[in-house]
């Protein structure tokens, strides 16, 4: 008999679905978790032995597959060096959802950039909020705070198995 699967559902932050095999033997669902589901007139002892009742359809077997879990915690992300100076930035995430961003280290090699970075770092934190990722627009004049700030909090995310 030709097995056949068929998925149902599934969701963006990881796979969560139900997967149904229609007309199985035990042999070619081996391993599996197998819910008592049946056709009409079948018994649950049908399902579970992957039988069929006597003149009733195939058994419908259900496998159902656990969400992906939630996302939940806070990473410094890797220190990096840009042309003038270094920059970490810390990243908190809560229920899959980046929440706060602060720079955790910062050193400039001149006030002029340690001024700059003053306004441009709320900026940045404010479209990583709002894109919940690290893809967004630098800021003109601010091109290497911008891609520093970036790399660092994608490393976070990389450490916290954030997508």
């Amino acid at each position: 008999m030709k097995v056949s699967v068929k998925l149902i559902g599934a969701a963006s932050v990881g796979f969560v679905g139900v997967v149904s095999v229609h007309g199985s033997s035990p042999t070619q669902t081996a391993g599996l978790v197998r819910t008592a589901s049946t056709a009409a007139g079948g018994s649950a002892a049908a399902a579970s032995s992957g039988a069929t009742a006597s003149g009733s359809a195939p058994i419908v077997t259900t496998t159902t597959v656990a969400a992906a879990p939630i996302a939940t915690g806070s990473m410094v992300g890797n220190l990096e060096n840009y042309g003038y100076g270094q920059l970490a930035v810390k990243v908190t995430i809560t229920n899959n959802r980046i929440t706060d961003l602060t720079v955790s280290t910062i050193r400039a090699l001149e006030s002029y950039s340690f001024q700059l970075e003053q306004q441009v770092v709320p900026i940045l934190k404010g479209e990583v909020l709002k894109a919940q990722g690290t893809q967004i627009m630098g800021i003109s004049g601010a091109t290497y705070t911008s891609e520093a700030y970036a790399y660092s909090i994608q490393s976070a995310l990389d450490k916290l198995h954030f997508k």
